[in-house]
């Protein structure tokens, strides 16, 4: 093929053709020499521009890059006064924006790059305004020459950055001139003219230098050893699907769309209130390419409980073809104030459309956090995944009035037990502007899959009893907590030992003594019907040495444990590239782990797509816990059909004398809004619901949950 047989527009908008696969990967697929001007181009752009030069590569193809980079007006002052050249200024810009390629996808695509700079495929100039007062100029030089085997030519002139955002986001516009065609030679002519003079830095108002050797050094380390190796990266970027036609692959369904649209409505602000596992976090980012059409500039804050969901959440962005410049601002990186500096000074500057801050609820909480957010006056979006988390007493300080938009994300955005904070949440993000409940997740059928959105599953409570021991110390616990709870002026003394009696207690149910022993017989349960693989168990601290021994002690079963001690940020080679939680999810999900042993680092946001069945050894009554503990095992995974809940649930000896049965019906009763909530939509229900209702007979709980004191059970 050449040129000629490619299917070519005059003119090109982002509002009506989609840039990349239309135009550019094509046309670079039959190119051998490719010269670009480009107004701005970043290290997360190298994934977008590999795509199409995997098969240029192939080809042999010669490219000559030249790109931009805008001073600050410190930089033109230190060059003034000879204390730093242009060329190292442009060495600490470039290897600041290196550090992008730590995502992995980018790495790979950069690679590429890396390999033609070895191989003396391509060469990079960069360009700069040499006047200090024109300094918030940029290069408007912004053109590509292609040329074919048969030298047929095509030149590409306009407004398009080789940045993700360029291609991708912004509104962008070039013309198209392909010399088989009347009329056009006069603009192929010139447009060669510009570049030539560019690169051979003839311009009056443009300097332009050599790219950095260190920057080339670091490219070229990166970059594959030979050809063999260069065709498994390339093969591996032609394979991931969710590169480059990701933006495509990944379609929202009819209710995400929907969602986004009630959170314009209602001014860019609201919750969504979308049960675990029907994709809030892919309905977020939709929502930040629809403001990313309307705002010019934007900074982006995704706010999460814990480090360990930052990748997910960049995945999903990749996923859906948003490739922007991020820091990350966390106590793992002591210079994230500085960095987050400097992307508002490239914003400033224009060198900058938008970026990402990815953070936590701790972060944007802390002083540090708040003060730069409190002097900023450019559009922000704030995204609070697991909003809920984010109203507690400390949390709320980092809920400013400079966050111009607002998205919160939860299955349940109700704090349990705090009606001040849950408040405050919905002070400050409004209202929930969409809901999708658990119910229509496991009940209506997806038009993409012919499947429910979530899977059914099974329940299955298992009852425990407490030992005469564990008894005695409840009742005696309980006696104590009635009389605080009765006290009608309560000292700030009072409210802590009300609240750390009522961890005592909580913690008396969640590690009863008698739930090793029925965990062991279910362990040799599914052994035995060997469905032991893909099992998800969920345990207190103080369980998981006992519970681990048991799963050793059966032989055969190969389990680990996924606790907060697991590595989540730093990706290492012992790990194959990636972090300590990723590889062992990795494992799990390849059936390497037949189990694994999780405590609450397993609550919130973490994907367990592959579970086929989880044990409930330890759970509380907090609403958050169990659904999203629900949430984790009900998402779809090829052959899952449907998952299996195992909770194992603490009931007292009714051998009791009676004095001691309101006692004895708290313990149940403090059990009952979770059991209830998972076997109403459980695929057995009626099976359960016969037994729980001899239960609710036996310990008088038909009438239901009693007013009075609250158990935090």
């Amino acid at each position: 093929m050449s040129f000629k047989d490619l299917t070519l527009k005059k003119s090109y908008t982002s509002e009506k053709n989609d840039i990349l696969n239309e135009f550019y990967i094509p046309v670079l697929k039959e190119a051998i020499d490719y010269k670009r001007v480009a107004g701005y181009f970043s290290s997360s752009s190298f994934y977008i521009a590999a795509r199409g030069i995997s098969q240029f590569v192939i080809n042999g193809g010669h490219m000559q890059l030249i790109i931009n980079i805008q001073l600050s007006e410190k930089d033109y002052e230190q060059i003034t006064q000879s204390l730093i050249s242009p060329g190292e200024i442009i060495e600490n810009f470039f290897f600041e924006d290196l550090k992008e390629l730590e995502n992995a996808c980018v790495k790979d695509h950069a690679a590429v790059l890396g390999w033609m700079i070895a191989n003396g495929l391509l060469e990079i100039k960069v360009g700069y305004i040499k006047d200090p007062v024109t300094a918030t100029d940029i290069l408007h030089q912004k053109v590509g020459i292609l040329k074919d085997t048969d030298g047929n030519l095509i030149t590409f002139s306009g407004s398009n950055n080789e940045s993700a955002a360029g291609w991708m986001l912004n509104s962008e516009k070039f013309k198209v001139f392909c010399s088989w065609e009347p009329n056009t030679h006069d603009y192929i002519n010139q447009d060669i003219d510009d570049f030539e003079q560019l690169w051979n830095n003839d311009s009056a108002k443009t300097g332009v230098v050599p790219f950095p050797e260190a920057v080339k050094k670091k490219l070229i380390h990166i970059a594959p050893h030979d050809k063999h190796e260069l065709k498994k990266i390339i093969d591996r970027i032609e394979k991931e699907k969710q590169i480059m036609n990701c933006h495509h692959k990944i379609e929202l369904r009819e209710y995400q769309n929907e969602a986004i649209k009630n959170w314009i409505d209602n001014g860019y602000q609201g919750m969504f209130e979308m049960a675990t596992g029907t994709g809030k976090t892919y309905t977020a980012v939709g929502a930040i390419k629809e403001l990313l059409k309307k705002e010019n500039t934007l900074l982006i804050v995704i706010s999460c409980p814990f480090l360990h969901l930052i990748p997910q959440w960049e995945n999903s962005m990749v996923k859906s073809g948003v490739v922007l410049p991020s820091i990350h601002a966390s106590s793992k990186d002591s210079k994230w104030v500085e960095k987050f500096g400097d992307k508002l000074l490239d914003m400033k500057l224009n060198r900058l459309d938008a970026f990402v801050v990815y953070t936590t609820h701790d972060t944007i909480s802390s002083d540090k956090f708040m003060n730069i957010i409190s002097e900023l006056k450019c559009p922000i979006l704030l995204i609070g995944d697991e909003v809920h988390g984010m109203g507690s007493t400390d949390r709320m300080n980092g809920l400013l009035s400079q966050y111009t938009f607002k998205l919160g994300l939860s299955a349940t955005p109700n704090r349990y037990f705090d009606d001040a904070g849950t408040q405050e949440l919905f002070r400050f993000f409004k209202k929930v502007v969409y809901s999708f409940d658990l119910h229509r997740a496991i009940t209506e059928i997806d038009p993409a899959t012919g499947q429910t959105f979530l899977c059914p599953y099974e329940y299955h409570p298992i009852f425990v009893e407490l030992t005469i021991t564990e008894m005695d110390k409840y009742i005696k616990i309980s006696k104590e907590i009635a009389i605080l709870y009765a006290k009608k002026k309560k000292t700030v003394k009072d409210e802590i030992q009300l609240e750390f009696k009522q961890r005592q207690r909580a913690d008396i149910v969640k590690n009863a003594e008698n739930k090793l022993p029925i965990f062991s017989d279910l362990i040799d349960t599914l052994k035995l019907k060997k469905t032991i693989k893909h099992t998800l168990v969920y345990c207190s601290p103080q369980q998981i040495v006992n519970i681990q021994n048991i799963i050793r002690e059966k032989g055969r079963i190969i389990q680990h444990k996924f606790t907060s001690d697991e590595d989540a940020t730093k990706k290492s080679s012992k790990f194959n590239g990636l972090t300590e939680r990723e590889f062992l999810l990795d494992n799990f999900d390849n059936g390497v782990y037949d189990v694994l042993v999780a405590i609450k680092c397993l609550d919130e946001g973490v994907d367990v797509p592959s579970t086929q069945t989880a044990i409930l050894v330890s759970s509380t009554g907090n609403p958050k816990e169990y659904i999203q503990r629900r949430g984790r095992v009900l998402r779809r995974y090829p052959g899952k059909d449907k998952a299996i809940i195992y909770d194992l649930i603490v009931i007292p000896d009714l051998g009791l004398d009676s004095e001691l049965a309101d006692y004895e019906r708290k313990i149940v009763e403090s059990q009952f809004n979770r059991i209830e909530e998972f076997v109403k939509e459980s695929l057995n229900y009626s099976e359960v619901s016969r037994n729980l209702f001899k239960i609710k007979l036996r310990y008088k709980l038909l009438g239901g949950i009693k007013n009075g004191e609250k158990f935090r059970d």
